[in-house]
């Protein structure tokens, strides 16, 4: 008789592990900004220690329903990430791009919607193909015309960094769902190539890529966000100055708690410190990879396999960003990065992630 496995414990404890250390980390990092602009040294603390509160509920709920019932949800959840994308660009641009919509409380960032949106719908829509992928005009041609449409949609908001992010995620679920390679790459070609003219013909944010070619040769002759990072990465060694004790979130690092938290853990912690985030971030993969490969199905296998790689591409491309091996996005990093709508989706996914566990089969 067939036992099932129950919860993956592992990938749980990682995960919350992650979140503690972001919760920590946000203190450590925000503590000196929060008072200079608002008045509150515990501001973006107490405010992330609210959305930990809110996440919990979607987290238990995505961890019970059943994940058959995202077969029913992929055509909404397609048409919703297609809304949002659009309905993003009429709103007020902030900080000069048309990226965040308010809901209710909390600022959402539509391509982080439309991240999760994207994965139900591939994996809904491939688990149906079995195989049949393989021809490329009357089922992987398809595919990559969705890919286009929604890729202008995010190009002008702009978001570069989510591009290349949902690119990645979109031709690697469609490899593992067995797409010819002779077929992708004649898609991946043309997009470098056009990839190249956008930037360097048309100058879409032409000043950020020249940035990172002279970062690439020495971080501080990169962009001000890659110098200040370098700096906070340098300073930590290999065992940190200390909990607390960072001084480049004296209004030296942009975003030491967002987008940088990264280099901030690095500054006070280390490279030691680095290691063991990027340990768990290399368990919870792992994890992610194991649940994929005992799932029951087809499409909990693509499922957990999607949900996998967003969050590992989402780690790469940030700690690329801070480490000045990409060029710089609006990535935030999964679990540590204050924010509402990125933890509650993270910690939605990893729900996801824990109800296709629970249903495999021992082996």
């Amino acid at each position: 008789m067939e036992s099932k496995t129950g919860p993956d414990r592992v990938l749980i404890t990682a995960v919350f592990m992650l979140v503690s250390i972001g919760v920590i980390m946000i203190y450590s990092s925000s503590g000196y900004m929060s008072q200079s602009k608002l008045d509150d040294q515990l501001y973006y603390f107490k405010k992330q220690l609210t959305w930990l509160a809110l996440s919990l509920p979607f987290f238990f709920m995505t961890y019970k329903l059943n994940y058959q019932a995202y077969h029913k949800l992929a055509a909404p959840a397609l048409l919703l990430g297609f809304i949002l994308l659009t309905a993003v660009l009429f709103l007020p641009a902030t900080r000069g791009v048309h990226r965040w919509m308010r809901i209710g409380p909390i600022n959402v960032q539509a391509t982080e919607v439309f991240k999760y949106c994207i994965i139900i719908f591939m994996a809904h829509s491939l688990s149906k193909q079995l195989g049949r992928i393989q021809n490329f005009k009357e089922l992987l041609l398809p595919y990559l015309a969705i890919l286009v449409m929604f890729v202008l949609l995010i190009l002008k908001e702009p978001d570069l960094g989510s591009t290349i992010l949902i690119c990645a995620i979109f031709v690697t679920m469609l490899f593992i769902s067995k797409a010819r390679l002779t077929h992708l790459a004649t898609f991946l070609l043309p997009a470098v190539a056009g990839f190249l003219i956008l930037v360097f013909g048309l100058g879409y944010e032409k000043d950020r890529m020249e940035s990172y070619l002279k970062g690439l040769n020495d971080p501080l002759a990169g962009s001000y966000q890659l110098r200040q990072s370098a700096i906070s990465l340098g300073s930590g060694g290999w065992n940190g100055i200390g909990l607390g004790e960072g001084r480049q979130k004296f209004l030296f690092l942009p975003e030491p708690h967002t987008d940088f938290i990264f280099a901030s853990i690095g500054e006070e912690g280390g490279f030691v410190a680095l290691a063991g985030i990027l340990g768990l971030f290399l368990l919870v993969a792992l994890r992610g990879v194991n649940i994929a490969t005992r799932a029951p199905d087809y499409f909990g296998f693509l499922l957990a396999a999607g949900i996998s790689i967003a969050i590992f591409f989402s780690v790469l491309v940030n700690v690329g960003v801070v480490t000045g091996v990409l060029p710089t996005t609006g990535i935030p990093l999964p679990f540590l990065s204050y924010g509402g709508s990125s933890l509650i989706l993270s910690l939605c996914a990893v729900g996801i992630l824990l109800n296709i566990s629970k249903q495999s089969v021992a082996t």
